[in-house]
């Protein structure tokens, strides 16, 4: 049976507070790294010209197996942030190729549809393993991977990312549905797009981290110290 953080001598006492919020800084840091493959899609294919969403797709892809490869190298499971890049980036660059005719409507909103899958990705991963957890695991000792409290908090975490992709995924939307309004252009509304594609999503984001940072400090001094160095500690001063 596990015990929970409210019964069971916190471990993290050992590690000075400066070393915990460094390998925590490094956990956003990797966090921030999964979506590289979605700003590199964001980038290239708001590219004017034929083949732009495809040559998009297949870079952002790229990236996204460079990381899955990446992890694989060091020992560790491939991050959810990464597989569902991989996949989604993949199917738009299939699909731009196998179908030309396509390249306009990706062009418009495949952003938004890969924004989108790894929203739902995140959603459906949080009953089971929440991607945060990925990260989480890193720099909390291997004992409280499976706490109900250790659990509890990387869902909410997860929920938090999550609202705010869908809510980026939804921005993407409308940012298409304005730019693109206009049947047969591919050229986006530049102001729309500033604060659609670009603004909301890194309000957003800093929204996603600050709640991530005060989740996690609050969990860490919820942890009670290590009853056996309380008592030696008792004891030193007594003797």
């Amino acid at each position: 049976m596990v015990e929970t953080w409210q019964t069971k001598p916190s471990e993290l006492a050992d590690v000075p507070a400066s070393n915990r919020r460094d390998s925590y800084r490094m956990s956003i840091l990797k966090v921030f790294a999964g979506f590289v493959p979605w700003i590199v899609f964001s980038f290239v294919a708001e590219r004017t010209g034929p083949g732009a969403v495809a040559t998009a797709g297949f870079l952002a892809f790229l990236v996204a197996a460079v990381f899955i490869v990446h992890s694989l190298l060091r020992g560790e499971a491939p991050k959810v942030l990464e597989v569902t890049g991989a996949i989604a980036f993949a199917g738009v660059a299939i699909a731009s190729v196998l179908d030309p005719a396509a390249d306009a409507f990706l062009t418009a909103y495949g952003q938004s549809i890969a924004t989108w899958t790894l929203a739902i990705v995140i959603f459906v991963m949080l009953p089971i393993m929440p991607f945060t957890e990925q990260y989480a695991r890193e720099s909390v000792p291997r004992e409280y991977w499976h706490t109900p409290q250790f659990r509890s908090i990387n869902r909410r975490i997860s929920a938090v990312w999550g609202v705010a992709i869908a809510s980026m995924a939804a921005g993407h939307l409308l940012s298409a549905l304005f730019s693109y309004a206009e049947a047969g252009t591919t050229v986006p509304n530049r102001p729309v797009d500033l604060v659609f594609d670009w603004i909301l999503p890194i309000l957003l984001s800093w929204w996603a981290v600050r709640y991530t940072i005060k989740a996690s400090k609050a969990a860490d001094h919820a942890a009670p110290p290590d009853p056996g160095r309380t008592t030696d500690a008792r004891s030193d001063r007594t003797a």
